[in-house]
């Protein structure tokens, strides 16, 4: 590797020159920065960050530790987030991948603070609580998408509860008033949240809500995890006061309903609605009719967690941002067909 001595005997120099010019300093004449500048560029020299922030200048890292997100389509959007607001303000991304070992993570923390970044921002694949065991005093931690029981670092959480909220509502406005809801895992903070926004949404519209309505609609198979669906779906259709519009936990539940809605001899929308929720567009844009379905602002959260990681002092608290209901053809009023 090229040294800065290479860099000196190349521009004609001394190495204390070359050092003053990468450390900014003003007292060097325009003729010598340009020659040593033309050597670095000659010799493919590139200042050590870590030898920059041991003189007290920033190194434009911000640095990603993600949970599987490299490999997940539907959550890659908080990685494009937070590329996108470091490339404008001209700072550099790392990623590592931690696979969700906790080994792998402290490995990645102590790398990247060798590396002296400025903030390391951790992004999960799902919204979940995490425990964090070391200390962030020097290098701020931005979370993304996960929060710890007790507030320690500044968070940012999708708004699971609105989204959930503005979905069942325009559901209830539309005229539907026995709505069923396939949810995800019941020990999900995302369930529990989109829970509490259906049924806020029930109570300010003044519709009775239908308990038996509501189920848990995935399970622990490994090879199916929507494998009770067909009961749950023929459960809730048999009932003599039947749903005239379903809510999916998320999008590729929504995809697996429309199927077996449609073996059941119902037409989407015409005698059952349906909503996803994600805005994976991949499915959404490419079932027939599209998916109905709330999105999750992955792009907004990373943007934000970058801003948070590249300002001065970081608020503690958490940041919830929110997602819009993407409007398709699943929806019609009750009895449309």
């Amino acid at each position: 590797m090229t040294s800065i001595k290479d860099v000196a005997l190349h521009a004609n120099v001394s190495v204390k020159t070359v050092s003053r010019i990468l450390s900014g300093y003003d007292g060097v004449s325009d003729k010598t920065r340009e020659r040593v500048n033309e050597a670095m560029q000659a010799l493919e020299f590139y200042p050590s960050a870590a030898a920059q922030a041991l003189r007290g200048q920033e190194t434009g890292i911000v640095c990603l530790i993600t949970e599987r997100l490299t490999t997940t389509p539907d959550s890659f959007d908080i990685i494009a987030g937070i590329q996108h607001e470091c490339e404008r303000q001209g700072k550099l991304l790392m990623i590592g991948e931690s696979g969700g070992k906790a080994s792998s993570f402290e490995r990645l923390v102590n790398d990247f603070r060798r590396q002296r970044a400025q903030a390391i921002i951790f992004a999960t694949v799902y919204h979940r609580e995490v425990a964090i065991e070391q200390s962030f005093n020097k290098c701020p931690l931005i979370l993304v998408n996960c929060f710890e029981k007790k507030l320690r670092h500044p968070t940012i959480i999708p708004d699971d509860e609105s989204g959930a909220y503005d979905a069942t509502k325009n559901l209830l406005i539309a005229g539907h008033k026995r709505i069923a809801f396939l949810t995800l895992f019941d020990d999900m903070p995302a369930t529990v949240l989109r829970l509490r926004g259906y049924k806020k949404a029930h109570m300010e519209m003044g519709v009775e809500m239908q308990a038996e309505l509501i189920h848990e609609g995935v399970c622990r198979d490994p090879e199916d995890e929507f494998a009770t669906i067909p009961d749950i779906l023929r459960d809730i259709m048999a009932r003599s006061e039947r749903p005239s519009a379903i809510m999916c936990g998320n999008d590729k539940m929504a995809m697996r309903v429309y199927m077996l809605i449609r073996r059941m001899g119902y037409k989407i929308p015409e005698t059952i609605s349906i909503v996803g929720y994600d805005n994976y567009r991949m499915i959404a844009e490419n079932l027939v009719p599209k998916l109905t379905t709330v999105s999750l602002p992955y792009f907004e959260m990373g943007q934000k967690a970058a801003q948070l990681a590249l300002e001065e002092n970081t608020p503690l608290k958490t940041y919830l941002i929110g997602g819009e209901q993407v409007i398709r053809g699943s929806v019609a009023p009750p009895g449309a067909g």
